[in-house]
Formats: structure tokens, sequence, C-alpha cells
């Protein structure tokens, strides 16, 4: 601003012509630029402040326009001539008053968001108040012929004077146009960076990037190596980022949609926007974008595809949970059916089975159908029958299917027990107990009555809770079983498979006595 008022006074000065000889002190010229510099730069910092209370704006053009009166007068001492000149104080108290008047025009529009057509008639007024008070001033100039010599220092002729305001004027219109390009590209980036956005450029084939500050931070990564802190630079990932887009804008150049790349940052995610600005000759490309962390959105959205996958696989396993669970029931009324004499005892038997069933279930869902313990099982069987009961074995833990037909095989063999074995007799008893996984990972479990019914002919016909049994002991749980009637009572060996391996179980018995509850 003040480089402009001083071409502007001194363009204006080239068309004076006091009809004699005229010259410039180089000093006082230089003094008369450095005054308008001066004067307008620190009125333009005191209105650039965040608070702008009117009479800072008061103060700002008061100074603003005292710096260009006074460069004006400074700049007509400069002149170097035969004749006298003199300036009548009237004019310049109103060149002064014009001045300030601009000035102050000019303070309070800059703290304005204007149009253009507002900006130019802003501009307009402060060039035309500029333009007044030099014309005024001027005015109140009084000529006086005489013949004494030039000063000998007025070694600046108009000529100089005005090659020297052209290239000035020239510097300062290039610098207006660097300057406005420099604010506009400055308010671009502290609006990005005010949402957590970073500004980039790449140039390519010679790698060059630039990164704003908030770009930048993204990119830089700070961790303690060796005890000491060390700043890893991501921007290699960006320029293979930026790369992939060359390529891509290269093989579609009618797509101009920009492209995105996320790239891992040390522990963030950050996304890569931009598109290629111009290529020359397909060797000097540039591409620029903006950079956003992402990592909380790449959070959200990994675990809402692991939340998806897992809730996939729940309905998946429901679904094949229900069939075997029909399957199991359609079979178990089938044989029940085939079995029962009257309708009357295939309704008992049914529910009492679906019942065990149920109860199995129950066990798995507390365990969110990971597994139950096969001592659970039994105890829940057996609790109707406390006093009865000897539970003993290690933890062992049977998996979803396994617990299932583990539960129908304890089911059917205490039912039977409660009809026509130790259960049906007040003395008698039931102990049940098992082993650990051999290295082949098979368990043994017996099932022993004793203080029953004496038994002396062993039946001859195998029911359906021996085929239950049977059926359950050599499908999911993949063994053997082996009845014997003793006259003291039935000893059923089970031998069978688990889910885990050899040697992952605890080896910590379990020695269970079911009490009353």
């Amino acid at each position: 601003m003040g480089g402009g008022i001083w071409s502007m006074h001194f363009i204006a000065m080239l068309g004076f012509n006091p009809g004699h000889a005229v010259s410039y002190d180089i000093a006082l010229t230089i003094l008369s630029f450095l005054l308008a510099v001066g004067g307008t730069g620190g009125a333009f910092w005191m209105a650039a402040r965040q608070q702008r209370p009117l009479w800072l704006l008061v103060v700002s053009g008061m100074a603003m326009g005292l710096a260009i009166a006074t460069m004006h007068y400074v700049g007509m001492a400069a002149i170097r001539t035969t004749a006298v000149l003199e300036n009548r104080p009237i004019f310049i108290v109103v060149a002064l008053s014009v001045a300030m008047l601009a000035s102050f025009g000019a303070m309070v529009l800059a703290n304005k968001d204007l149009s253009n057509r507002q900006k130019a008639m802003a501009a307009l007024f402060l060039a035309v108040g500029v333009i007044a008070m030099h014309h005024t001033a001027m005015a109140g100039v009084i000529i006086t012929d005489t013949d004494i010599a030039p000063h000998p220092h007025g070694n600046a002729t108009s000529l100089t004077l005005a090659i020297t305001t052209a290239i000035l004027t020239t510097i300062l219109l290039l610098a207006s146009g660097f300057s406005a390009y420099l604010d506009q590209h400055m308010k671009v980036l502290s609006v990005l960076d005010a949402g957590d956005i970073g500004y980039w450029e790449v140039r390519l084939p010679s790698r060059q990037v630039w990164l704003s500050p908030h770009a930048r931070k993204l990119l830089m990564q700070t961790d303690k190596i060796d005890g000491k802190l060390t700043t890893i630079d991501h921007s290699s990932a960006l320029v293979e980022a930026a790369i992939a887009m060359a390529k891509n804008a290269i093989r579609n150049p009618q797509q101009t949609q920009s492209k995105e790349i996320e790239l891992h940052v040390g522990e963030r995610w950050v996304a890569v926007r931009g598109r290629m600005l111009h290529l020359r000759r397909q060797h000097h490309i540039k591409l620029a974008g903006i950079l956003i962390d992402i990592t909380e959105a790449h959070t959200v959205r990994t675990a809402l595809e692991v939340s998806d996958a897992r809730q996939k696989l729940l309905l998946n396993e429901l679904n094949h949970r229900l069939k075997n669970n029909f399957a199991s029931i359609q079979s178990i009324a089938a044989l029940t059916a085939r079995g029962s004499p009257d309708l009357e005892t295939f309704i008992a038997t049914f529910q009492s089975r679906l019942m065990a069933l149920s109860n199995t279930q129950t066990l798995l869902t507390n365990t969110g159908w990971e597994s139950a313990d096969i001592a659970a099982i039994f105890e829940q069987e057996l609790r109707p029958y406390t006093q009865q009961a000897l539970i003993e074995g290690p933890s062992l833990l049977l998996e979803p299917k396994r617990a299932l037909s583990m539960g129908l095989i304890a089911h059917e063999l205490t039912t039977n027990a409660a009809k026509h074995g130790a259960l049906s007799r007040d003395n008698g008893t039931i102990h049940v107990r098992w082993t650990l996984p051999d290295r082949h990972g098979r368990v043994s479990l017996e099932w022993r009555e004793t203080g029953g019914p004496e038994i002396t002919n062993p039946p001859s016909r195998k029911g359906f809770g021996s085929r239950l049994i049977r059926n359950s002991i050599e499908g999911p749980l993949g063994g053997t079983v082996h009845s014997e009637y003793l006259p003291t009572g039935l000893k059923v060996a089970l031998n069978f498979t688990t889910l885990d391996e050899p040697g992952v179980h605890k080896n910590i018995p379990r020695i269970k006595i079911i009490k009353p509850v």
C-alpha cells in the first residue's frame, strides 16, 4: 500500500512543470518512500488485530493519513529547481484532512467481508482520496521565479525518477499479485487446518513433497527407539500413493474424480485423497490433495465388519444347532414311539427325554455354548437322588455336540436305575467316576450301581434306552459302551473321545458328592 501511494505521488510529480529544470534529492526521495511504507504498514498492523474497536480504527486512519501527507511534503522538499516553492497553510490542513479521511475509510473497509464489486468501490474510494490529497496539496503550491542555481545534491533527473517509479510500480504489481495468491493459499490452508485436514503436493518424478503443518503432523510419528525420541517420516508412503494416483490418471485421462488411498501410519490410519493437477510430456507431473485422519472411522468400520462376520457365524451356528436339535427330537420321538406300549407311556417318556436335552442345553447356554463340564451333567440328572449318588473325577469339559449326547446318556442311565436298578431302593447307590484323557485323547467313564435288586437273569432284549446310549456314544462321542449285569447291580463302562487334545486338561481331581439342596 505504501509503495503504491508513493508511486502514485511521483508519477503525478512527473507531470509537475514549474517552468524550470527539475531534479530530485535522492536522500529525501528515499525518506519519502520509507515514510509511506512505514506509515501504512503500521496503520494496517494496528487495524489487523482481532479486537477492532472504533477508536483503534480512528487512530490507525490518522496515522496512515499523516504518513501519506508527510510523504507528499517530504517528496516536494526533494525537488531541486531554480524556482522557489512555498505551500499555503490552509491547503496543508485540507490535504492532511483528506488523507486522514481516505485512510480511515480504508481501515473500515479493510475489516469487512466485501463482494468483488464492493472491493472495487473501496479501492476506487481510496485512490480518489489519495489523488485528491495530492492535488489539493499541489493547488496550495506558490511558485516564485529566481536565478538561484539548483541544489548540488539534486542529482536525480525526471527521467531517472520516471524509470525508478516504473520499475518500482512493476515490482509492486507483481508483489501484490503474489501476496494475493499467497493470502488466498494461506486462507485455504487455515480453513483445512481448522477442519483437521492436511494439504499435500507431490511432484514426479523428482518425488518432491510439500506438506502443510497439519499434514506434516499426520505423517510424522514420534517413537522412543533405544530410549531416545525419534521422529519417523512416513511421507514416502504418501509418494507411493501419489504414484498410484498418477498411474490411474494417465490410464483414465477423462476421469476427473479424486482417488482415495488408506495409509497405515504407525498407530493411525490416514486417508489420502488427491488428483493430478497437470501433466507435461508424460514426465513432469504435479499432484495435490488432502490428508484426513480416519483412525476412529477405520476402527469403527473394522469393528462393524468383525461384528457382522460374527453375527453371520452365530446365525449359521444357530441354524446348524436347530437342525441338529430337530433331528435329535425326531429320532427320540420315533424310537420312543416304537418302544412305548401306549400313548400315555410315550408322552411321559418323550417329555422326560426332552427335558434332559433341555437341561444340557441350559448348561451350555450358561457358558456361551462353548462347553459343559461332565460333572455338572451328571449332577443335574442325579439331583433328585442326592443321598444315593457319588460323582468323582477330574475337571473335564465337553464341547456342545458331545455334551448333548452325554446328557442323554446320563438321563437314560438315571431313568433306568430309578425304574429297575439301585435308585429304586432306599439303600441303593450310584457311583460315577471318570479319568483324564490318555495320550490318544480317550476318556474312560464308569457307571456302577449297588444296593439295588439282585440281578439273576440279564435282560435278553435291549430296550430303547440301551439303543439310545449306544447311538450317542458311537456317534458324536466316537466311543464304545460295555454293560455288565452283575449280581450286585449294573456296571456300564464308557470309552469316548473329547474335543480337547491330549494333555490340555487340568490335572486337578474334582471329587464331588451331591448333597441335599
